[in-house]
Order: C-alpha cells, then structure tokens, then sequence
C-alpha cells in the first residue's frame, strides 16, 4: 500500500504542474521512482478539468493488492496491508480507513479503466517528495529507506532429518525491529572452520545464499537439497556449519548478524522411494475425484508402512522436502495401504486437499509426490521424485465459487457474517443462489446431497443479479443443523447454484474456516459428548465432556443444559439465557478440557430430574463476564437415553496358535469363548503383550492404549479372529518372530469404559517359521528351437507336492564355470518368472542369464529357485544344456552328371549324387548347373535365394535323372553346347537357415553330337532375263542332288554394260 501511495503522491505532484481543461493524456512523459526504482503505470495519466486520473486497479493490482468489485453499487474496494481505500463510480467522496475524504473529480470509468483523482491519497500520506523540472521526474524516498537497519537478534540453526543435505537444515531467527527498511534477508550456510574470518565483506561478495523476503513475522526456512555453502559446495553430511543472516537494506546500508551454533549432518539409511509417478485428469468434476495417480513401489517395502500421495502446487515445489512432507496433516494427503501390486493406481476423492490445506480443483498447476512411510524409527521415510507437473481441464464454471468469508460486524448473529462469491458462467438454467453455513467439523460429510436436503429456514436464498455475490447474512440466519449462526463456533460455507431443474444442482467446495467473534464476547464450547457411565437411575449415570472455550479470558462459567432430545431444535441462545438456576449444572472453566458427571439432583431445563428412559441432547452454554448478550450457545450434543449398562461380562478361554509364516501378525490366531452376557457389550479388543509385561497389563492398561484389534460383537459362541499383517502389540510395535507373547481380550461396555472387563491372559506363543520351501527336482533344460535367442530354452521341472507356502518360482541361466547357492540365487535379479501351479517354460525372446546378458547359442547352467511367502528360498540342481543351431542339414555326395542326348538344352544332362544318411531336417534338394565363370560366388545364401527357374527341385532320396529341357543356369541364362558348366546340390532344411550347399561339383560340357551329310555342287545354272510385261524377271534353273538340301540361297552381281 505504502508504494501505491506513493505512486499516487508522484501524479497529484503533477497536477500542479500541468492542468489541462479537457480530458487527455499528459502532454509530456514523466518518470516515476520510488527509492530508485522506476515505476510503470499500465496507462498514462489522463487530465479531467485540472485532476489527474489514474487506474486504480491496474496500480492495486501491480503492488499484490486485493481488488473486488460490486457491480450492484459500482463500488471498488481495494485493500492492501492496513489501508482500505472505497470508492464508489460518479461519488464525489472516497472512504480511506473508514474516514470520508472529498475528492476533487469523482472516480469515473475512461477508456475502460476505473480512474481515481489522486489528489485525495497525497493528503494521507506523509513521504518525501522531490520533483526535477528539467528532466520531469518525481523521485520518492520513503521513510523505510531512511530507517537505518541493525543485525537481527538471534539466528538458530538445527538438523531436522538424516539425509545428509541441506534438506536436514532449519534456519530461523528474530525478523528486525526496522524491517520497513529491510529489502531482504539473505541465509549464509558457512563451513565452521571458517567461520572467525567470516565477515560483511564475505558475504556480500558471495551468489551462494537462501533469500527471504520481509514478511512482518519471524522467519523459519528449510533449505533445499541444492543448497551450498558460500564456497560453492552443497551441504553434505560429517562437515559442520554455522549460519549467518546478512540484511540487505532499500537504502543500500546492509548488516551481518553474528552466527548461529554449530551444525553438523549425518546420514541414514531410509526405505525404497516409489518411481514412475504419474499424474491424469480423468474426470470433469472440478475437485480430487479428476486426479488419478499412479505409481510403482520399491522392489523391497518391508520396511515401509503405508504411502502418502501429497499433491503439490506447482509454484511451490521448491520448497517442499521430505521434511515438508512428513510435517503435513493428515488431511492433507491421501493415504494408500501398501497391497500387492508392484503399480499402484488411486483416484482421488472429492474432499482431497494439497499439501497447502486446499481443495484441490480445475486451473491449478500441481506436482505429486509419494511418502513411503517407514515403520521402523531406525529407517527414515523417503520421498519420491515429483511427477511432471498437471493443471485439471478448467471448463466453463458450473458451480459457484467462494473468494472471500468475513467477520464484518459484532452483532453475534448472522449479521456478522459476510460471505463473496463468484457466479457461475451461464447463469441462464437456475433460479437463484443458496448459502449454506456449516459447522467445520461436519463440512468434510456435506455433499450435493445433504445440501439438497437442508430444511429451507436453514439456508440463505440469493437471487442472481448477473454478476459476482457478496451477501450479508441476517440475524435469524442458522446453520444447516438448525442453530442460529452464533460467535466463537468453526464454520465453513458453501453455495449452491439452484437450477431450474432441481436435479442439476450444483454445489461449491467449502470456504475457508471463520469463526465470528465480537468485543466482550466469548467463543463456544465444542465437542459435546454425553455418556450413560452408571446405574443409579438419575443425573449420577450422565457423563457430560467438551473442549473448552479457545479463549476463556471473558469466560466466567460453563452451564451444562440438559435438552429433551425433541426441544433441542427450538432450544436457541435466549431460551438458555432464561433458564433457573435450578435447571441446569455451572461448571467454572480449569483452563482444561471439561469432564464431568452431573448430580444426583441435576435437572434438565424443563426442571424435571434426569431419569432413565427419556431422550436428551446436551447444549453447553459460555457465559461471559459482561452481558448475557455476550453468551454463546455450543451445538447440541449427540442423543442420550440413559439406561442400566453397567454389567459387562468377561471373555474366557483366550486361545493362541501360530498358523502361518508371514513373519507378522497374520500368523497370529486367536480364539475364545464370549462373555455369557453380551446385551451390554459394544465389541471386544484383542491386545498382544510382551509375555514379560503380562503380569502388570491391568484394565487401565487396556482402556488406554491405541493398539488393539477390533473384535465386532455377533453373538456366535466362541470367536476365531486372525491378526492383521499390521498388528502391533500394546508397546505400538509390530508382531513378529522369536517373541514371546501373551493374549487378553477386554469386553467394551455400551457406556463408560470403567465398566469394560479384561479376560486373563492366554498361554504364551512365540511365532516362528514351521514350514521349509520345498526344492523342485528333476529339473531338464531343452534345445527346441533355433533363433539364436531365449526362446530356443525349454526348462521344465517335477513341483513340490505341496505349494502352500511356494510365492513363485524363477529360473536362473548361468555359465556352466557358476556354482550358484540358495543365498546368493535369492538376490540374483535377472531371472524369468514361473507363476505356482506351472511345472515348465519357454523362455521369452528377451530373456538373459543371471548377469544380464542375452541368452545365445553356447554352454549354460539352468537352475530353479523355489521362492516361499515366508521368505524362505529353495535352489535344485542345476541342469546343463547346450544351445546350438539343431536345424542345419549335411550336404549330398558322390555328385556325377553326363551329356546324354543332343536337345541342345538342360534336358541333355544326367545328374546323380547320394543324400546324406540323417534326411531328419531335409525338405528337399535343388540341382544347379553354373557357369564355371561364375562358380567363385556362387555360395550358400545366393543358392538359398535363387529365384524358381534358376534350378532343378527333387524330394528327398538319392537322385540319377536328367534335368528338365526348360532349366537355365544359375545366372538365369539359357544352358547352351561347348561351354564349362558345374552341378551343385543345395540342401534345403525345414529352416531357412538350416541349408547346406554340397561342398563339391561336377564339370560337364555339352556336345552337339548330329551326323553332317556334305551337300553336292548344283550344276548346269542358266539364268534368263524376261523383258516381257510391266516387271521384268529372271528365269533360274540348276541341276542339284537335294536329298539332304532343306533350301537353296540365290545371290546375284549386277555389272555395268557398257
């Protein structure tokens, strides 16, 4: 607020130099500076007949004020720190901390921004102001900037975890006495060693340090995992440190304080931390049940007790450490029970909070993390990595939203107060607006549902008007219980948007906890509960406890009021204010909690004595020391109808086995036989003593100690209960082996809990494992495939006879060289899994030995490893096989071919040769006949290739035929006469990669093997020109013996005449 004033002096100082008569913008720009720094206004000043106008709220706004609008009577409140400025559009007076001061111009709305004159803030404020005409800036040097500043008083340093960083680190001390003059605090982590010749200068001069802004309070910071000494060094375990706390002054005077005591971190072992934490928007509701989270736990969590989901904004992680998180309230988080599945997947529920205490809804950017719980004090918990960050989808508002709850007056009534709200985006489906307050201790069970339900006197109704609602209850406004909204009760509100359809109502997340106080007054008593802790038929059996007032300083008493359970809804603050003396019990305030059993003569406030049979609830109401307008009336108690309880009868026969070997309190039965009379037993509780301790577990033992296992009455004869894998035992530790233990069971009265009974103890147990994990036998590893990879191993084994306690079994694959023990399989990680109930495997394509190295052709190992749910672990024998190629086929022999006809072609050549003697994998054979040109690469894959045509298929069997006519060479040339040919036999196995080209060949060449008949001399040739006719021709004859002439060819030679 300080600067905006300023701000606004800075403009009202150039009004006097430039007035201007019509609205504009300043003829000359103006700089602004504010202890140095420059200032820049989201609009340039305008001039309105001599004033000038700024936006307010682009001003407001810039400096972290609160700005919020009412559009009903065109009313800005703008509130920043202790000043509250009101202005209302077209007035002609402005209100500054509740005094009217006039304004020269009223604010008005230009350009679309809310102007004020500020002519009116300079009045209020008291700085210095020096303008510079030549250069037109308006320099302001604040009175914190004149302020000198001294060291603060005290710095303090302490380990608060063991993870050996700075996360460990907790810095705090006193904030300065001048902290008006304070720009920042600077934390300064120095190594002791060096810490005497650590000074002002030193610290100026180092980038290493924590910042924290002035915040009006005493300041307490952890540090981070990043953060570093002076030196540039991170904060790590076994090195000792101080701290220092520089002060950087706005005047530029800066201070050192003295350092703190000496620190030193240690490091300890913590459980596993979860990994893959990922974060989904899954659904449209607006609140948790959109976020789904889902990560994968720790290998080993045994020593991990539960996990916590924590939803973090976004903006904040950077302080948020496993510090952080273990200090967080239960409330806000989200508890996950540690199960069985390695992934787990939780979907968040409509009440779920971020760590910061609010509702999580739409627009928010957040980052998650999960806590693994360590139940050991000897192992700390571990926080995960956070998931990458996840805003929820923000739709168009369908539900009200609440900004603001407020104590405005001192009525003690619903006058006091007010509760803001924006509108929802289309208003257009409801009808009106309903606020509902609740008592913040039932606001997590208030639902659509229960809102739906609330009787119309208990509700407010709110019309819509079309903008954002800030609504002022009345003095008969009630709680949705029906109490009249009365000082010092924890309230929440919500809205609902009624539509006009009654099932489309929406209803918003709860507002932020207010309590209603007023001058003189008191606050209520909270908590109200009533027991029936005796048989005397009268007051005596009617137990009355309740938290105190949270300030009794005007208190003067208590007055307990007895109700018929029928009139509690009428019974209001002014009716107890008017009940006898006689008609209720005064109880004067402890500064404790109130417990108290009222008298034989107490009455209720009716003036009737207490009896059994009779329905009642009971108010509490705080009676100041002032007026009884002061009064404050609790909320009623639960009902009561007191009644004889007091009989409990014990159970006998406490019996204890050992029935399992989990290693905790599943293993753990116990049995006994009911109490004969069980009509005033509410349940039994199961406490498991130390057997040393069981001589000295009384009663008062059992009433008080939160370890117990719950026993629901059911009225069978004798109850047979197995413990939880969680049990503890009354000291709070968890069952486990090799402890002596002994059993009690208390009866739990309906009434009081000194009326409950304890059984005597059993006889005394200590668990132990009595089952031994069984080897497998007959363990065979098999070659049954040929890829080069896991899935060519088959292993397959004779299963124990009895699996109850088999988890799984795992087959490890080593080098024949590895010797393997139980102890050393038991923490091999590279294994393939056989679930209980199978007895063989194939191994998939991936799997590797026992170091992570793919599985190939060669020598292994393979072993079975029995994994039992009692931790205990069986090894067999191990099982040696040889992983080869099993397909590859042998090629022919005695390969021969011969020329044995003259068709000029492949059907010419006879081929033979000899198969081998194992034809097992063998499909077939394919002859080729190659070019001796091209025999050098000719080889395995390229007669494996060759394309149909390029060679002769046969079946399997030794092979003497010729070839077929149509055959061509290898190179897919037609087999021609007089030319070097080789035949070579390929193999062709079942597998591609199991064929086999014959090592030799045989050269052929073939013959044209036709008898030639010489062709005799044509005799007697006569060749006669014939002129006759058009064409001219030539008459030819010849004597010829033609028996062996298929045709004759005629040449002739033209000459020249001349």
């Amino acid at each position: 607020m300080r600067k905006l004033g300023l701000m606004l002096v800075a403009i009202v100082f150039f009004i006097s130099l430039s007035i201007q008569t019509q609205v504009q913008a300043a003829a000359k720009p103006i700089s602004i500076y504010i202890d140095g720094e420059k200032l820049y206004p989201s609009q340039a000043p305008i001039l309105v007949k001599g004033s000038t106008m700024l936006p307010l709220r682009a001003i407001f706004e810039a400096l972290d004020a609160e700005v919020l609008w009412n559009q009903k009577t065109k009313t800005v409140t703008a509130t920043r720190d202790n000043t509250t400025v009101i202005l209302k559009i077209g007035a002609k007076t402005a209100t500054v901390n509740n005094k009217i001061v006039s304004l020269q111009v009223p604010a008005q709305v230009l350009k679309g921004s809310t102007m004020v004159p500020v002519r009116f803030v300079s009045e209020a404020l008291g700085e210095t102001v020096k303008w510079n005409q030549v250069t037109q800036t308006v320099n302001i040097i604040t009175v914190a900037a004149s302020t000198p500043v001294t060291p603060v008083s005290y710095v303090t340093a302490r380990v608060t975890g063991k993870n050996g960083d700075g996360r460990d680190v907790e810095i705090s001390f006193q904030k300065s006495q001048q902290e008006s003059a304070v720009k920042e605090y600077r934390v300064l982590m120095v190594k002791s060693a060096n810490s005497n010749s650590f000074n002002l200068s030193h610290a100026l001069s180092t980038g290493n340090y924590t910042s924290i802004p002035p915040s009006g309070e005493d300041a307490s910071i952890t540090l981070s995992s990043q953060t570093m000494d002076v030196n540039g060094e991170l904060l790590r375990s076994n090195q000792s440190y101080v701290a220092y706390i520089l002060m950087v002054g706005k005047s530029g005077v800066n201070v050192l304080s003295g350092a703190s005591s000496t620190i030193t971190l240690t490091v300890t072992s913590s459980v596993g931390s979860v990994t893959s934490v990922t974060a989904s928007d899954v659904s449209d509701y607006g609140d948790g049940r959109d976020l789904s989270v889902n990560f994968v736990r720790p290998q080993n969590d045994t020593n991990t007790s539960s996990y916590r989901i924590m939803v973090v904004k976004t903006k904040d992680i950077s302080n948020f450490n496993l510090s952080a998180a273990n200090a967080l309230s239960s409330s806000n988080y989200t508890l996950v029970n540690k199960g069985t599945s390695t992934s787990v997947i939780t979907v968040l529920s409509s009440s779920s909070r971020d760590t910061s205490g609010e509702l999580i809804k739409n627009g928010v950017p957040y980052t998650i993390y999960v806590l693994a719980v360590s139940n050991n004090s000897t192992i700390s918990s571990q926080l995960s990595l956070g998931s990458s960050s996840i805003t929820l989808n923000t739709n168009a508002a369908t539900t009200p939203v609440i900004t603001r709850v407020d104590d405005v007056s001192n009525y003690g009534d619903g006058r006091d107060l007010l509760v803001n709200f924006n509108k929802i985006t289309n208003e257009s489906s409801i009808g009106s607006y309903r606020i509902f307050v609740v008592k913040a201790s039932n606001a997590n069970n208030f639902t659509l549902s229960s809102a739906n339900a609330v009787s119309s006197s208990y509700y407010t109704s709110v019309s819509k008007t079309g903008y954002n609602i800030s609504q002022v209850l009345s003095s008969g406004a009630r709680d949705v219980d029906g109490s009249l909204i009365a000082n010092g009760i924890s309230y929440r509100v919500f809205v609902m948007a009624v539509s006009n359809n009654s099932s489309s109502n929406t209803l918003s997340a709860a507002s932020s906890t207010v309590v209603l106080s007023g001058n003189g007054k008191v606050t209520a008593a909270t908590n109200v509960s009533v027991n029936d802790v005796a048989d005397n038929n009268d007051g005596r059996d009617l137990q009355v406890s309740f938290t105190r007032a949270s300030d009794e300083s005007n208190l003067n008493q208590y007055r307990i009021m007895v109700v018929k359970a029928s009139n509690a809804s009428y019974f209001t603050l002014s009716t107890a204010n008017a009940v006898s003396s006689y008609n209720y019990t005064s109880v004067y305030r402890t500064g404790y909690n109130i417990n108290q059993v009222l008298s034989s003569s107490a009455r209720d406030v009716d003036g009737d004595l207490i009896r059994n049979g009779t329905s009642y609830r009971v108010f509490i109401l705080s009676v100041a020391n002032g007026n009884t307008s002061d009064n404050v009336l609790s909320s009623y108690s639960s009902s009561i109808t007191l009644s004889n309880n007091s009989t409990v009868g014990k159970a006998t026969n406490v019996q204890v086995s050992d029935v399992s070997d989990k290693g905790n309190g599943s293993d753990l039965r116990v049995s006994f036989t009911r109490a004969s009379d069980e009509t005033n037993i509410n349940h039994y509780r199961i406490f498991v003593v130390k057997s040393g301790n069981a001589d000295y577990f009384t009663l008062s033992n059992a009433n008080s100690t939160s370890y117990y296992t719950t026993v629901t009455k059911s009225g069978i004869s004798s109850y047979i209960n197995l413990l939880p894998y969680d049990a503890r035992d009354v000291n709070g530790e968890l069952i486990r082996n090799d402890v002596s233990y002994k059993v009690f069971v208390l009866s739990v009265s309906n009434s009081s809990s000194s009326n409950n009974v304890l059984s005597t103890y059993s006889s005394a147990i200590v668990l132990s494992n009595n089952t031994t994990t069984e080897v497998v036998t007959g363990v065979k590893a098999e070659d049954i495939a040929d890829n080069g990879n896991g899935s060519d191993l088959k292993v397959s084994f004779n299963k124990p006879s009895n699996e109850t306690i088999i988890k799984e079994y795992r087959i490890l694959v080593s080098l024949p060289s590895v010797k393997l023990d139980e102890k050393a399989a038991s923490k091999i990680e590279n294994y393939t899994f056989v679930a209980k109930g199978s007895s063989s495997k194939v191994l998939p394509e991936t799997a590797t030995d026992i170091y992570g190295s793919p599985i190939k052709n060669g020598n292994y190992n393979v072993y079975v490893l029995s994994v039992g749910t009692n931790e205990s672990n069986a090894l067999s024998t191990g099982s040696l096989v040889t992983l080869a190629n099993n397909s590859k086929v042998n090629a022919v022999t005695n390969i021969a071919a011969k020329d044995v006809a003259d068709s000029h072609n492949a059907g010419d050549i006879e081929v033979s040769f000899k198969v081998p003697s194992d034809e097992k994998n063998i499909i077939g054979y394919r002859i080729f006949v190659v070019k001796y040109t091209s025999v050098p690469n000719f080889d395995l894959a390229k007669a494996s290739s060759s394309q149909s045509g390029r060679f002769y298929p046969v079946g399997k069997g030794d092979f003497n035929s010729t070839l077929d006519p149509t055959l061509l060479d290898s190179d897919g040339e037609k087999i021609i006469e007089k030319f070097d040919y080789y035949i070579k036999v390929l193999s062709v196995s079942n597998e591609a990669s199991g064929n086999n080209l014959s090592a030799g060949a045989y050269l052929i060449n073939l013959e044209d093997k036709s008898v030639t008949t010489p062709v005799e001399m044509v005799t007697n040739v006569i060749a006669m020109l014939n002129t006759d006719g058009d064409k001219p021709s030539v008459n030819v004859s010849f004597s010829a013996n033609d028996n062996s002439v298929t045709m004759w060819s005629l040449y002739f030679q033209a000459r020249m005449l001349y």
